[in-house]
Formats: structure tokens, sequence, C-alpha cells
């Protein structure tokens, strides 16, 4: 008897989920294309949540990162090579 009951109850949990689903797809369909269209990552947080995100900010923050890096680093003076008539 409690085989059939989870059955239906899982029948009826998966068809929610799915309402759910498709709901949420239906509603922002629209920015997520505009979004893909730009080449931004869309992440899926929730219902009615989305995290969008341009991957050119990644790239700016590495800049960031390794610029102070390389102000640091030492220069190496060659000076002036071969003969120099003076």
């Amino acid at each position: 008897m409690s085989f059939h009951r989870t059955n239906r109850t899982h029948g009826i949990k998966t068809f929610i989920l799915d309402l759910i689903y498709v709901t949420d797809r239906e509603l922002y369909m629209d920015q997520d294309e505009w979004a893909y269209r730009l080449g931004w990552t869309v992440t899926r947080t929730g219902f009615g949540a989305r995290h969008y995100r341009e991957p050119r900010f990644d790239l700016l923050k590495a800049e960031r990162t390794a610029a102070p890096a390389l102000a640091l680093a030492p220069v190496r003076d060659e000076g002036v090579g071969g003969d120099v008539a003076a």
C-alpha cells in the first residue's frame, strides 16, 4: 500500500518541479538569450534568481592583480652595448 502512495507523491513532486522549471525558463528566456548573445555566462541560482557574469571582468581582475607584481619585479639594466666612441 505504501509503495503506491510513494509512486503517487513522487509523480506529483516531479510534476510540480517540472512546472516550476518551465515557468522559470519562460519568465527569464529573453534576459538569458540577451546575455548569451553578449557572451556572458548565466547561472541559475534558484527560482527567479540568475547570476549574470561578463568574462571580461575576469581579465580586468587578472590585470589588476598582475600589475603590482610587474611593478615590483626588478628591471635588469644592460647598459649600452658595443664599442662607444666618445
